[in-house]
């Protein structure tokens, strides 16, 4: 019993062994290939950002612009030039519609294993800080690794109501009060008694 015991452990250890050796080069290729991706992923990113150097990125911008920023091209304008651009359209043909960007950057997944294009955006306004997306009004083309567009984005770009004045109220003039009818001055001439003369005694003749 003791034997088939020792037996059965030595067993469980090299299998375990086997499993834990077995494991381990799972773990280093795995690994392997991530690097692998990862590199590939910056490789790309670095190539992105060659072919985008003639713009400036964001850092670059933060600094040129004085503060509050706003663009010389009206909103309308900019939502006109917004409005042609179309999924599948080159970096090429978005700069020909929108002008260069203000500021371009290319980016990796969140994980860093994938490159997945680029993004371009033009400032429209910038009250307080470049980075407050949630003040700021800008436009946003992004582009997928193959530069060719694939998202659009108006940020905080609907124009401003203009306050309507309110009714000014009209200043009615005061009624003229009708002057009531006056009663005439001229005192209406009552009819005077005239005293009737007695009669006067006839003389009785001697």
């Amino acid at each position: 019993m003791k034997k088939r015991g020792l037996i059965t452990l030595g067993i469980i250890v090299l299998l375990g062994a086997w499993g834990f050796v077995v494991g381990y080069e799972f773990l280093e290729k795995e690994n392997a290939l991530w690097q692998k991706k990862v590199k590939a992923a910056k490789e790309e990113q670095h190539k992105c950002e060659a072919r985008l150097s003639k713009f400036r990125n964001f850092d670059q911008f933060r600094t040129s612009i004085r503060l509050p920023y706003t663009s010389d091209l009206p909103l309308e304008r900019w939502m006109q030039q917004f409005n042609t651009l179309r999924a599948g359209m080159s970096e090429s043909e978005v700069e020909i519609v929108m002008g260069a960007p203000d500021f371009a950057r290319c980016d990796v997944s969140e994980k860093g294993e994938k490159f997945v294009g680029s993004v371009w955006q033009y400032a429209a306004a910038v009250p307080k800080d470049p980075a407050n997306d949630g003040e700021n009004s800008a436009v946003r083309v992004v582009f997928g690794p193959d530069g060719k567009m694939t998202d659009k984005n108006a940020v905080n770009m609907q124009p401003k109501p203009t306050p309507t004045p309110s009714a000014v109220p009209t200043a009615t003039p005061a009624a003229t009060a009708t002057p009531s009818a006056v009663p005439s001055a001229t005192p209406v001439a009552s009819p005077v008694e005239q005293a009737t003369p007695a009669a006067t005694p006839t003389p009785t003749p001697q």
